[in-house]
């Protein structure tokens, strides 16, 4: 190889290592862009942060936000059975205790009662047997809380056939119901109205100003009623829970009744307190009797309950 073959050799090297030495240039320029917008994408990050920190602590420092008590998250429901028992019109009430393993927050509320209607039959013409007990039809059903879910209000009862003698012929074999009209009631049976009121014992802080009638207590019929806020109730904290009937369980109200008592005829059928007869699978049987043969116990029971999640705390975790 001569000497300007070298030349030529060499000149090509050069131009290799000035090629390969731009490259690497560009590479270390194009990591250092990188390395800054990096380094600036953090730096919004953390101020965001910044601003969002001094946004939470702003304020009383003493104050906690619900977001940051430590704990896991449980869905939780508590509820309190209140019984509300026949011919009562007096206030009742029920308390809910909090776990004291974390404070509850509440999202929602609800409530439903439960029929536990039973009646006695006395046999007129032998009253010194003891009277049979039967449960009602309504016997562990649940009942709407509220009357203005009674879409039969104000229709007129149906005609119930009376029957005497010879039972009809099949399929109407048995002893038919017998009852007027006019004394059979067109509401619903064992269907409370009540008012409820809500403290919290500690502090006596009420969640209302006046009592919440039933039929604004859940939504619809039976729906969960959600809260305009998350209500938080810390740990041990007792929730008292009164209620104000505003009539009994099946009331015998009117004076529908006696009708076979006049012009001559004796007994005071239909008695007042059969409204609900023909609904609960009660035979009244037309007689000259003049005191009720049935004596009827429309007791119920109210559950009041609320919906959320408990925060479960770990030992030490914090006052709440």
């Amino acid at each position: 190889m001569n000497i300007h073959q070298q030349q030529q050799q060499f000149e090509a090297l050069a131009r290799q290592a000035g090629y390969a030495a731009q490259q690497a240039r560009q590479a270390h320029d194009a990591l250092e862009a990188y390395k800054k917008d990096e380094a600036k994408r953090f730096e919004t990050l953390a101020s965001a942060l910044s601003r969002a920190q001094v946004s939470m602590n702003s304020g009383d420092p003493n104050i906690q936000r619900v977001e940051n008590i430590p704990g896991a998250r449980i869905p939780f429901d508590y509820l309190v059975d209140i019984a509300m028992p026949a011919n009562n019109v007096a206030p009742l009430q029920g308390t809910i205790t909090v776990a004291g393993h974390g404070p509850f927050v509440c999202t929602h509320r609800y409530a439903a009662f439960i029929s536990t209607h039973q009646f006695q039959v006395t046999d007129p013409q032998n009253p010194n047997v003891q009277p049979a007990t039967f449960q009602g039809r309504s016997f562990g059903r649940q009942r709407p809380i509220h009357s203005a879910w009674d879409l039969n209000d104000g229709s007129p009862a149906f005609n119930f056939a009376q029957f005497s003698g010879t039972p009809p012929a099949w399929p109407g074999n048995g002893s038919p119901f017998i009852g007027s009209p006019s004394n059979n009631s067109n509401w619903r049976t064992m269907e409370p109205d009540f008012r409820v009121e809500v403290i919290e014992a500690g502090s006596a802080f009420p969640r209302q100003n006046k009592p919440v009638p039933s039929s604004l207590w859940t939504e619809q019929i039976n729906s969960p009623f959600a809260l305009g806020a998350l209500d938080f109730w810390a740990r041990n904290t007792v929730m008292t829970i009164k209620i104000s009937p505003l009539h009994a369980n099946n009331p015998a109200f009117g004076n529908v009744s006696a009708f076979t008592n006049g012009a001559g005829a004796t007994g005071n059928f239909p008695f007042l307190g059969s409204q609900y007869d023909v609904a609960e699978g009660i035979v009244d049987e037309a007689s000259t009797e003049t005191s009720d043969p049935i004596t009827r116990s429309p007791d119920g029971i109210l559950v009041i309950g609320y919906h959320g999640y408990h925060i479960v705390q770990p030992a030490g975790a914090g006052p709440y």
